[in-house]
């Protein structure tokens, strides 16, 4: 039988990282301070590649992120026990069921575990399977996570640092696809077991990016929660006077280089999630900015629509095909992949009308999908998709696999988000120190989950992206439930 045991790089993963937590409490290190340090590990599992497994990007990933949050609630509950003050832990977790974005995560995971225990097969829905490693038990782990970055990450130092090291991590990631893409032996890549194109930048240029994740559509999103911990870094710094010249640099090349792989990637759905995103940025600093801010965002709103105007007028030039990334210009409601998204979201919509109320479970769209397959899939004489495990879409997803209370669970996460942000800045909207780093600030932390919502209209959610998400959201709620006004603090 197949298990992690059987690999020997994973072996030594599960020997290495309690060694770490021994060794830091032997050095002084406290035991709240490791159980922080395993949370900023934690965020590494998106570099992890097995290639002695038959998915070489997913299994590995899975088991990294569950034992070091594992690791991480032991010594956490290891600090409750012996070194925290008393009352305090009691005290935390009080305040932190109070606060409404915790308590909409926490419905959300609460509707996802029902939707297990009430699945068409329940042993899929809560264990998954080697294929995706997703389902309950999965997102026990990701709910865990999120409540150990609130209780643990409670400074501005902690939240950077944490920022820093997804980078890091990032970094990591774009490293490792440079290689497989140029077909380096031991990288998994696009070209494995083929000819790739001479030269690593052709390499780069002639297909999509995939990184360590082994989809492109994966890395797209990915890296939009970078581009947004980078900008929070330059805000902050910004904001608290310490921005030298050399660290503006420093976070202008970050943010270029993560642009650059989101656009080698060639996912038109991240794409239009971007160009919504900084839409919604934009336009509110032009509500909310100084008269000079306002001024400059119209005239930058105003050239966003005549380039997308453009864009949209010249997308179907053959012309297009040979430039590299001219994918992402080739947009239409009528080609093959957007019909197959329509077909297969057909099919979770009928799913949903027969189990209305929890659906058929997490990891279970492929009953689903047999029960009202669609025979358009099927093409006599051509190589087409006539399988899917997913919906493709994180709404048709969670509407069919855990039904209605699910999808308005998930939904009600952002609302609360929505909710916090304009109270804050209600409360706040006095400010004047700083004001235009403030604002512009805010528009980019209220842009991100627009980004993110708008580009899973056609794609699902898998652990790179939950681990942002909750990341994200566990930031928000530290960030709005601060007293301090300024980013910075």
């Amino acid at each position: 039988m197949d298990t992690i045991l059987s690999h020997p790089e994973a072996f030594a993963v599960i020997l290495l990282l309690p060694l770490f937590g021994i060794a830091a409490k032997a050095f002084g290190y406290s035991l709240q301070r490791i159980a922080k340090w395993y949370c900023y590990i934690a965020v590494f599992a998106v570099v992890v590649v097995m290639d002695s497994i038959f998915f070489p990007f997913i299994g590995g990933k899975d088991w990294f992120f569950r034992f070091t949050v594992e690791l991480a609630l032991i010594f956490a509950l290891l600090w409750w026990a012996f070194e925290a003050r008393s009352g305090e832990v009691e005290a935390l977790v009080r305040g932190l069921f109070k606060k409404p974005i915790v308590i909409a995560v926490s419905a959300f995971a609460a509707a996802y575990l029902l939707a297990c225990a009430f699945a068409y097969d329940a042993h899929a829905a809560f264990w998954s399977n080697y294929e995706r490693g997703e389902g309950g038990f999965q997102m026990l782990h990701y709910y865990v996570f999120f409540l150990l970055l609130i209780l643990l990450l409670r400074e501005a130092k902690d939240w950077k640092r944490i920022f820093g090291f997804s980078l890091v991590a990032g970094f990591f990631m774009i490293l490792y696809g440079i290689m497989a893409t140029s077909n380096v032996a031991g990288f998994v890549g696009p070209y494995a077991g083929g000819a790739a194109p001479a030269g690593w930048w052709n390499s780069l240029l002639q297909g999509r990016f995939e990184g360590t994740l082994g989809n492109p559509a994966y890395v797209a999103p990915y890296l939009m929660f970078s581009m947004f911990y980078v900008a929070y870094l330059w805000v902050s710094a910004k904001l608290a006077g310490k921005l030298t010249a050399i660290m503006a640099w420093g976070y202008g090349i970050v943010l270029a280089i993560s642009l650059f792989f989101f656009y080698l990637s060639q996912t038109r759905g991240a794409e239009i999630g971007l160009v919504a995103g900084i839409f919604v940025g934009i336009l509110y600093l032009a509500f909310a900015g100084s008269r000079k801010v306002r001024t400059w965002s119209l005239v930058a709103l105003g050239v966003l629509v005549v380039l997308g105007l453009g864009v949209f007028a010249i997308r179907n030039k053959p012309f297009l095909n040979n430039i590299p990334g001219g994918r992402l210009l080739q947009i239409s409601l009528s080609d093959e992949t957007a019909q197959t998204r329509f077909w297969v979201w057909g099919e979770a919509w009928k799913g949903f009308t027969e189990r209305p109320v929890f659906g058929w479970g997490p990891e279970n769209f492929t009953a689903v999908y047999d029960k009202f397959f669609n025979p358009k899939f099927y093409i006599p004489g051509q190589n087409t998709e006539t399988w899917f495990d997913r919906a493709h879409s994180v709404f048709f997803d969670y509407l069919s696999e855990t039904g209605i209370i699910g999808l308005l669970a998930y939904l009600s996460i952002f609302v609360a988000f929505w909710v916090e942000f304009f109270r804050r800045r209600k409360r706040i909207g006095g400010v004047k120190n700083n004001r235009t780093a403030e604002v512009v600030g805010d528009a980019i932390l209220l842009s991100l989950p627009v980004a993110y919502l708008v580009q899973g209209i056609a794609i699902f959610d898998v652990l790179p992206m939950y681990i942002n998400v909750f990341l994200f959201l566990a930031f928000a709620t530290w960030y709005f439930g601060k007293q301090n006004k300024a980013i910075s603090d």
